[in-house]
């Protein structure tokens, strides 16, 4: 499906209408996002080791399309649907490993249901903007899912439920940026 939605928006792709270096390491990212469920298997290591590549090769393709004039309507949507991506796997792993109770899968699905919120708001907007702070609290919450592999619950547990704690915060601060405007002007 996002295979499809590349090639019907490739024009929007970067401003010039090439695929572009950013999204070619996003593309990269979604491969190894393929990998993830085999490094599990070989151990947390393996899986941390991938992730944290994961993690900063992210950093990487969102400085190469500022760094060269490539950010697009079209990148951005990739790039975000890739960290929830990545975000749904690691909590689908936690679940399914046993690390994390099976709540952690409603972490994971966060992303997703807030975009279907989106869509049946009767708002123009059905994009939330980028924050620094929505960074920060996707960053911290791969590592604490990362740390949940090792084996120190008394670590991971106590981590895992406050980075959760923040990403339902950072996505209900989102839905309010979107959803106060329409109030202040009295729409439904």
């Amino acid at each position: 499906m996002l295979g499809l939605l590349a090639v019907a928006k490739r024009a929007r792709w970067t401003p010039e209408g090439s695929f572009g270096v950013a999204n070619s390491v996003t593309a990269f990212r979604i491969g190894l996002l393929l990998l993830l469920p085999s490094a599990a298997s070989v151990g947390p290591v393996a899986l941390i080791a991938l992730s944290l590549l994961i993690l900063a090769l992210d950093g990487l393709d969102g400085w190469l399309a500022r760094r060269y004039g490539l950010t697009s309507e079209f990148g951005a949507f990739l790039d975000k649907e890739t960290d929830a991506l990545f975000l749904l796997l690691l909590c689908g792993l936690a679940a399914f490993r046993g690390v994390l109770p099976p709540w952690i899968l409603g972490a994971g699905l966060l992303r997703y249901g807030f975009v279907v919120g989106l869509f049946l708001l009767p708002s123009p907007q059905k994009t939330e903007s980028r924050s620094s702070m929505a960074r920060y609290v996707y960053g911290c919450m791969v590592v604490a899912l990362l740390v949940s592999f090792l084996p120190y619950p008394a670590l991971y547990r106590p981590l895992v439920a406050v980075a959760t704690a923040a990403l339902l915060v950072s996505f209900g601060r989102s839905l309010w940026r979107i959803v106060a405007p329409q109030r202040a002007l009295g729409e439904p």
